[in-house]
């Protein structure tokens, strides 16, 4: 009798595995399935890719990374055959090759393994300085050398000066060739008439190039709001620093290796003028360029935020439209014309029963609108919820040791440990970091098992100690997580005790590049929330007596906004 129910059983589940496999041949035009990399090749530099098509997708992203999980390469196409050529990579570097498949709503699903390599070309040494300084220069080359035949040739961008055959790891560049003279030399690294690395030498004369303020015009008025500086050029920079002046005073220098930085709205004053300073720096060389702004004498709002994923409304649903500046109005459209100009007000939830492209705007008298928030809704029910926790990895942030609060990374994994139950009590997918890993390894990771959110979890700290209070990080506040970043912030301070204390609720903040773990650069649904000081007491003792509140309460946010709870 045994045998004849392991016989059915065994039938069952064949059956439903070839209904299963029809259903998603049936399917596979309108969801992604799985796919794979067929060929990748290079001739030196000049590399090749190809892999399966899926008929779902409406774009792939093709990602090259380092050991250090660094992503040193990325292209978004929409052909399945694509060609590229790379410089920058180094000998003996192992890297790894993933394609992400994309649907017009933007989820997406990795190849099933990602390709991997080893460089095994010769390069110059990246550690070496680029200043000639009138001595003869020594040439460190990394790599077998005699394996084939490498030249190295070397040119002032008019004449070659040098071309011959590399023979040892060392070459010497003679200062016969820019003794005294002012020189940019480019040294090439040649194999099969190919250049597989290049470098560019400089003797007395800045190595640095312009550079660019590329976001900002001059006297311009800027929202009375966080906002960023972004930058180009400053070619060969090891360092940017960032000065603001009023008047002639410099009020904040900062340093950074970044090519934007974003300034808190509490550095300025409403109506004052500013200088904002770019500095590009090698060494003792540099370039600067500069941009006078004034600071607008209205705050802007911020922007309008869902009580749903809009990606996935479930038919019937009535969608809130919510803003942080509880005193602003709401306009909206459905139709994709200007809130600003032909917007309804905002009185009640939108039934949702149809695709519609919801655009919003916030508006108080005395304050500058925000910015036009956008969002195409789709009416659908999402199958299976993945998210990956990322709980903080610092175990050398102590918090106040009275309260019984030991290290940020063992106080932030317990919270998640209620995190990851409750969003498991629900059917949701869950992945979590590797403490000893980093954040290129969790966005790496986090990016291959396809989730549909990354949440980090941290406590923060404060210079003097006396700060309190909630806050989330997303990257900018058009990214795709400000919606639920403020459902997040919400509930928080829904359960935090001294809700009311001025600065209590530190809101939803703008990273604009400059958190690893919230950045729309490295991960597509990404955000990081602050659970609290664990450096005030008052905070520390809330979080140690609360964990569990507090880690369901995050997981009932998510689970609400992917309408997987009420």
């Amino acid at each position: 009798m045994k045998k004849i129910r392991l016989i059915v059983i065994g039938a069952v589940v064949f059956i439903l595995a070839t209904i299963t496999s029809v259903y998603m041949l049936f399917q596979s035009d309108e969801i992604l399935i799985n796919f794979e990399i067929t060929k990748f090749f290079n001739n030196h530099t000049d590399f090749r890719i190809e892999f399966e098509e899926l008929k779902a997708a409406d774009h792939y992203v093709i990602q090259m990374h380092d050991s250090e999980n660094r992503k040193v390469f990325e292209l978004n196409t929409d052909k399945t055959n694509n060609e590229f050529s790379l410089t920058n990579l180094q000998y003996s570097e192992e890297y790894s090759v993933m394609v992400f498949a994309y649907d017009k709503l933007g989820d997406y699903r990795p190849c099933k393994e990602a390709y991997t390599f080893r460089w095994d070309e010769a390069t110059f040494d990246d550690d070496a300085s680029i200043i000639l300084d009138n001595n003869d220069y020594v040439l460190n080359i990394l790599g077998n050398v005699t394996s084939k035949k490498y030249n190295i040739k070397v040119s002032d961008g008019e004449n070659i000066l040098i071309d011959q055959v590399l023979t040892d790891n060392s070459f010497v560049l003679s200062k016969a060739f820019y003794e005294n003279s002012e020189k940019e030399l480019i040294v090439s690294l040649i194999s099969d008439n190919v250049i597989v690395d290049e470098i560019k030498l400089f003797n007395n004369m800045n190595p640095v190039s312009d550079v660019f303020i590329t976001n900002i015009v001059a006297e311009q008025v800027i929202p009375f709001n966080d906002f960023t500086l972004a930058y180009e050029g400053g070619d060969n920079a090891n360092e940017y620093e960032i000065k603001v002046y009023q008047g002639k005073k410099c009020i904040k220098t900062s340093k950074t290796l970044k090519k934007a930085v974003v300034f808190s709205k509490n550095l300025f004053k409403v109506s004052e003028a500013y200088r904002l300073e770019v500095v590009a720096k090698y060494n003792d060389y540099f370039k600067s360029t500069s941009v006078d702004i004034v600071m607008g004498d209205q705050i802007q709002l911020s922007p309008v935020y869902l009580s749903s994923n809009p990606r996935y409304v479930k038919k019937g649903t009535r969608l809130e439209l919510k803003c942080a500046d509880l005193n602003a109005k709401i306009y909206y459209t459905l139709n994709g014309e200007s809130p600003e100009s032909f917007g309804t007000l905002y009185t009640e939830p939108i039934e949702i029963n149809e695709n519609v492209l919801l655009k919003t705007v916030a508006v108080l008298e005395g304050y500058a609108n925000s910015v036009i928030g956008e969002y195409d809704i789709n009416v659908g029910v999402k199958e299976k919820l993945k998210v990956y926790l990322s709980p903080s990895n610092q175990h050398g942030n102590p918090g106040v040791a009275s309260t019984g609060y030991t290290n940020e990374m063992d106080e932030m994994n317990d919270i998640t440990n209620y995190i990851q139950e409750r969003l498991l009590a629900h059917g949701v997918k869950v992945y979590r970091n590797n403490p000893a890993g980093n954040i290129n390894q969790w966005n790496k990771d986090s990016n291959y098992y396809g989730v549909d959110l990354k949440i980090a979890i941290h406590s923060n700290a404060s210079t003097n100690h006396d700060n309190y209070g909630i806050e989330t990080w997303v990257d900018t506040n058009a990214s795709p997580t400000y919606s639920i970043a403020n459902k997040i912030q919400e509930g928080l301070m829904s359960i935090y005790p001294y809700a009311n204390l001025n600065n209590a609720n530190r809101g939803v903040k703008y990273a604009n590049g400059a958190l690893g773990e919230a950045n729309d650069a490295y991960i597509p649904f990404g955000l990081l929330v602050e659970i609290a000081h664990h450096d005030y007491e008052a905070d520390a003792k809330w979080m140690m007596e609360n964990k569990k509140l507090i880690g369901y309460n995050i997981a009932d946010a998510i689970l609400k906004y992917y309408q997987i709870i009420e």
